[in-house]
């Protein structure tokens, strides 16, 4: 009884803002149990909108108002940042820890841990962060305004360039959650698309449309390695190698195996019966990659001499088998760069032609178009894109955010302390 007064007893110290930022991630951890994670969907607009405006009215009140508050005077202070920040550091490296899952990701896809149905695995959805969120958000927003009960200087303009736009970065991210659109449009040359889908494959109309142009795929040239011809794995099974091809007459050393290019056809057709592979130069859809090869080694009698292909999907695959045990075969050509030429019309008339990449994206109308995909099974001979198209209309107020963040950062740099 006296351990509990001595905690209790004014003024609030360290010891009282760990067990107020436990006690509001117990919380969380409760409502987690009962209710699962948070569907963003459901505080979309208008809910954001009110629990936003609610929120700021809120501390606007209670600062106000409540100005000699004991609590209120305690929030403002470093006694309930820092407990707060720490806590919330805690989740933030047990969100870095564990493999994280959007919410339409089926529940029996995740782990099933303790640790999914305390929602670690959708942590920015569980209501222990989001509850922890809007308490560190609270805290930010009574510093800021206790700041303005003070003696007024050019030197704290730094001070609320940043505490405001960390304010306005954190409540935009959580608000705006509900309202983010993130969907998959394909879109086959030559023809125009407006239907996307979302994760559950509801197919939406959109105010964009997209044709697409041209779809180009550029490849890194093929490499070579030697595979166990039982378990298909790359040897030596320890550390597996593997060498790009560079030019006819290259020579390579790999799994004990000396392996010389005698030459090269990027596009071939390859033919194999029983008897015999017959590959040619040959410029169609679907003509794949080849190699000829002569692979020496101490334990063979004689060279071995052939051809490999990675094949297409209309040419088979083709391995040259150097014993019972081995062979040498080309993998699947990685993908260098993948190219969308597209022209994107909007409901009001614009046009806009484009070209969009991967970490290219085109912005149009509130709306991110990314190169997301496009159809593997064809592999470069693909005339199939697949689009990623996000539209986040709270994420001007992020930005804003950031970018006074940003010049809080610059403005503390360029004026510096007060020199006594």
């Amino acid at each position: 009884m006296n351990n509990s007064r001595k905690i209790w007893e004014k003024p609030w110290k360290y010891t009282e803002g760990f067990i107020v930022a436990a006690g509001i991630a117990l919380a969380g951890l409760l409502l987690q149990f009962s209710l699962g994670n948070i569907n963003p969907t459901d505080f979309g607009f208008p809910v954001n909108i009110i629990i936003g405006a609610l929120f700021v009215v809120g501390l606007l009140c209670c600062h106000f108002l409540l100005k000699d508050n004991h609590v209120v005077r305690w929030l403002s202070s470093v006694r309930s940042t820092l407990p707060a920040l720490l806590v919330m550091l805690l989740f933030i490296v047990i969100m870095g820890l564990t493999p994280q899952f959007t919410i339409n990701e089926p529940q029996e896809h995740l782990p099933g841990t303790i640790f999914s149905r305390m929602g670690w695995y959708r942590m920015t959805t569980s209501w222990a962060f989001v509850l922890l969120c809007f308490y560190t958000l609270a805290i930010l927003g009574f510093a800021t305004l206790k700041k303005t009960r003070k003696p007024q200087s050019w030197r704290l303009l730094g001070f609320y360039l940043n505490h405001i736009g960390l304010f306005l970065a954190l409540l935009g991210g959580l608000l705006g959650s509900g309202d983010m659109q993130r969907l998959t449009m394909n879109v086959v040359e030559g023809n125009v698309e407006w239907r996307a889908q979302d994760a559950l494959g509801n197919v939406q109309e959109l105010p964009v449309a997209i044709e697409l142009d041209t779809f180009k795929i550029e490849e890194y040239l093929p490499k070579l390695v030697v595979i166990d011809n039982h378990s298909g794995r790359i040897l030596p099974e320890n550390r597996p190698e593997s060498h790009m091809f560079e030019a006819v007459g290259q020579t390579m050393q790999i799994a004990g195996n000396n392996i010389e290019i005698l030459d090269y056809i990027p596009d071939a057709a390859v033919v194999r019966d029983s008897a015999a592979v017959s590959v040619v130069p040959m410029m169609m859809e679907g003509a794949a990659t080849a190699l000829k090869v002569r692979v020496t080694n101490p334990l063979l009698a004689k060279p071995v001499e052939g051809w490999v292909s990675n094949g297409s999907y209309v040419f088979p695959y083709q391995v040259l088998y150097i014993d019972d045990a081995t062979s040498v075969a080309m993998p699947v050509q990685e993908v260098k760069k993948y190219t969308s030429q597209v022209t994107v019309f909007t409901e009001s008339g614009h046009t806009k032609k484009a070209d969009i990449e991967v970490n290219k994206p085109l912005s149009i109308n509130n709306w991110v178009i990314y190169q997301y995909s496009y159809d593997e099974s064809l592999g470069k001979y693909s005339k199939t894109s697949v689009f990623e198209l996000v539209r986040d209309p709270w994420l001007k107020v992020v930005y804003t955010g950031i970018y006074m963040l940003l010049a809080g950062a610059l403005f503390l740099f360029i004026a510096g302390p007060k020199k006594s």
